[in-house]
């Protein structure tokens, strides 16, 4: 007989934020009598704001909490469900996180090698951009990398719909870099593919929007909440770009009970992933890949590269091929950083392919190639 598990009485109400059986089954052995269990649904410059069974409060980190945190990526991040403490009529004290199901993160801006947590325990990443001068197919991939490491798929929004045609080439390429991904076309202006938005969006069930300043995240949600909850300032006219309406990661109820994440525009998306993301969005070259003369090429130098030999024939984008390049270098980059054992075995590979590219090049010219 299936054990069927009754979510606790005293957390019903959470449900609307997102609590679930499968969340009650997975931490009922860590919340111990005297613990709340709440949802972060903002942060701001080291507070956080708190659903609780009892309505919001604001909630601050304890001391031990600082203390035996790793990195700040063990930091509550927007999405996270954490155990706390009452400390007042409008305080509790984060405790600590309970397991994620999934995180989005990227590389913190600049040099340092640090994991920023977006987002945690989404259930659906809405990749936004709009029909003017924000589409970019490079940055596509680069959330797409983003969304896949987190073990989803990206849902691409074209947003301003009501500014394009409707057979625009640029959802034709938009599903080109997103493969087993969908794309919609959508219009915060006219209503355009909001019925589809919210489809994904069920009670209970948590959304993010992803993209640039003025690519209408903010807009969409407004449309969406139906009211002006998010201030929005519009796109200069000069060059297609938006200031930053959005300056904190917070999260909305919507009327028929889905949640939307708003985040700040990013300026850079510097990931943090490893390579095995690339698989997934780059499906069409590791379908190529199989064929490749040698089971570690790097589609570089090597001979016998069927990536490449697509590339040539013209049945794989150039520019698709050298977006992939860009990536790994960029991941394999990050992963040596991280990883010692790594850099030196990279160090090498690279060794042995140019030894055998001079041995290569050394052979022709004795036989007179």
């Amino acid at each position: 007989m299936k054990r069927t598990i009754k979510i606790a009485k005293d957390r019903e109400d959470l449900r609307n934020w997102g609590w679930n059986p499968a969340w009650e089954a997975s931490t009922q052995k860590l919340i111990e009598p005297g613990y709340l269990v709440g949802r972060v649904t903002a942060v701001l410059r080291g507070q956080f704001l708190l659903r609780l069974l009892d309505g919001e409060r604001t909630g601050e980190l304890t001391g031990r909490f600082r203390h035996l945190a790793l990195n700040a990526a063990a930091f509550p991040a927007v999405g996270d469900w954490v155990l706390a403490q009452e400390a007042g009529p409008e305080l509790a004290l984060i405790l600590g996180v309970l397991p994620r199901r999934n995180k989005l993160s990227r590389k913190e801006a600049g040099q340092e090698i640090q994991e920023q947590v977006l987002a945690a325990n989404v259930d659906v990443v809405f990749v936004m951009t709009a029909f003017d001068e924000d589409f970019n197919v490079r940055r596509i991939e680069r959330y797409a990398v983003m969304v896949r490491q987190a073990g989803m798929e990206p849902v691409v929004l074209i947003n301003k719909s009501d500014l394009a045609q409707v057979d625009d080439a640029r959802v034709a390429e938009a599903r080109d870099v997103n493969p087993g991904g969908t794309v919609h076309r959508v219009s915060a202006r006219t209503g355009e593919g909001l019925d589809l938005v919210r489809f994904y969006l069920p009670a209970g069930k948590t959304g993010i929007f992803l993209g640039s300043s003025g690519v209408g995240k903010s807009t969409l949600l407004n449309s969406l909440l139906g009211d002006e909850i998010q201030t929005t300032t519009p796109v200069r006219v000069s060059d297609g770009k938006g200031r930053h309406t959005t300056s904190t990661r917070q999260m909305f109820m919507l009327p028929a009970g889905g949640l939307v994440i708003d985040n700040p525009g990013l300026r850079e998306i510097q990931l943090w992933a490893d390579e095995s993301a690339l698989t997934e969005a780059f499906s069409e070259i590791s379908s190529l890949a199989r064929f490749c003369r040698y089971g570690d090429c790097t589609h570089g130098p090597e001979s016998g590269c069927a990536v490449k030999e697509a590339v040539e024939k013209g049945t794989l984008p150039g520019d698709r091929y050298e977006g992939y390049l860009k990536l790994r270098k960029e991941l394999s980059y990050l992963q040596r950083k991280q990883d010692p054992a790594e850099q030196a075995e990279h160090k090498r590979r690279w060794k042995s392919i140019h030894r055998a590219a001079r041995a290569l090049y050394r052979d022709r010219e004795k036989n007179g190639g």
